[in-house]
């Protein structure tokens, strides 16, 4: 059920930066590579933040 959830979210992120005549899986596909960007980015933010904070 969770993967549906992340192929729907990563969907609509990819509707949102999609060009013109993308068919759905060029869509797909970059909704879940910025969603997997994104996803890095924040854990590499909270892993920083935690070292800065000297809880790590």
């Amino acid at each position: 059920m969770e993967i549906l959830g992340f192929l729907g979210l990563c969907l609509i992120l990819g509707l949102i930066i999609r060009k013109k005549g993308d068919s759905t899986m060029d869509t797909l596909s970059k909704g879940c590579g910025c969603f997997v960007t994104l996803f890095v980015l924040f854990i590499g933010l909270m892993v920083y933040i935690m070292i800065e904070n000297g809880k790590m």
